[in-house]
């Protein structure tokens, strides 16, 4: 009877080191299986056909020289607009160095870009007028407008559609720029992490400047 058991335990031990190669293997291959597919929906292009129903409503607030800018200083002109805050410290440099190259690309071009501090408590004229100078931007064609708290919220969440509060010690909002018609209607928006949202934002604002 012994026999037969350390026959037994033998050839399980025999099946195990004979199968682990065909374990482990399985193994590679569904992580790498895995791994491609969070690739393709990592690098998946935004939908071209995204449709807006959204206009921009009037709003009153103070850009970076202290000037008073509203809807109505805007009406006529192609603009880009983001939300973002001077002091933080991941994705806000991203979206501003994304928007100098904007502003350098269509530098011969009516377009004009508008950046919305989503922290006005700090963010004051004097704040982002150093940061604008930081980044280099036209004080003709960039403004940076700050203003009352409740309202730069209520125009990103309800006006823009784009989501940005104050959570515990930050700020959190949208990585999108909106681009805005001369008539004050937004065209579409573009994920400013992704490349083939940005190409797609340089087409739409060729296209816009063609009308």
């Amino acid at each position: 009877m012994e026999n037969q058991t350390d026959n037994l335990n033998h050839d399980e031990r025999k099946l195990d080191k004979s199968t682990l190669p065909w374990i482990i293997l399985g193994l590679i291959v569904i992580g790498i299986a895995i791994l491609n597919l969070w690739l393709v929906f990592k690098n998946k292009p935004e939908s071209t056909a995204e449709v807006v129903h959204a206009s921009v409503p009037d709003f009153s607030l103070t850009n970076q020289q202290g000037q008073p800018l509203g809807l109505s200083d805007l009406q006529g002109k192609i603009w880009v607009a983001d939300f973002i805050f001077t002091h933080c410290p991941t994705i806000c440099p991203v979206m501003t160095q994304e928007m100098v190259k904007l502003q350098s690309e269509f530098d011969s071009d009516p377009v004009t870009f508008v950046s919305f501090t989503v922290d006005p408590e700090r963010d004051t004229p004097e704040v982002l007028s150093r940061y604008a100078v930081q980044y280099g931007a036209d004080k003709q064609r960039w403004h940076f407008l700050t203003g009352e708290k409740n309202q730069i919220y209520q125009l990103a969440n309800d006006g823009f559609k784009l989501a940005s509060a104050k959570h515990g010690g930050g700020f959190p909002h949208s990585t999108r720029f909106a681009l805005v018609t001369p008539d004050g209607n937004i065209y579409g928006y573009y994920d400013s992490r992704s490349k083939p949202a940005m190409k797609r934002l340089r087409k739409d604002i060729k296209t816009l400047l063609k009308k």
